[in-house]
């Protein structure tokens, strides 16, 4: 649970509930518009003759493996990363990509 400030020089708990609120937004459109660009992408990349899925999962799975704790730690921050268990979520995003769907 957060604890969040009642009162201080950098706003009020209503300041800082309505700014997480709009960060929260931000990051929930950046998140639709790569999935729409990526369904795009992969609707293409099926039908092409060459397009080998088992392919893409591989490599998918081997970046997912070697740069999902740098990304979640850059697209967390240092205070939100500091708040979560990382290592664990990284785990946890590795094995999800690795899995076949």
């Amino acid at each position: 649970m957060i604890d969040w400030p009642t009162d201080n020089h950098h706003g009020s708990s209503q300041d800082s509930i309505e700014a997480l609120t709009l960060v929260v937004a931000h990051l929930a459109a950046q998140l639709t518009m790569t999935q729409i660009r990526l369904r795009g992408l992969a609707t293409y990349l099926e039908t092409l003759p060459e397009f080998d899925p088992e392919a893409v999962q591989a490599h998918v799975t081997r970046i997912a493996d070697s740069e999902a704790g740098f990304y979640l730690r850059e697209n967390l921050g240092e205070q939100l990363a500091s708040l979560i268990d990382v290592e664990q979520l990284t785990r946890d995003i590795v094995d999800f990509v690795s899995s076949a769907e």
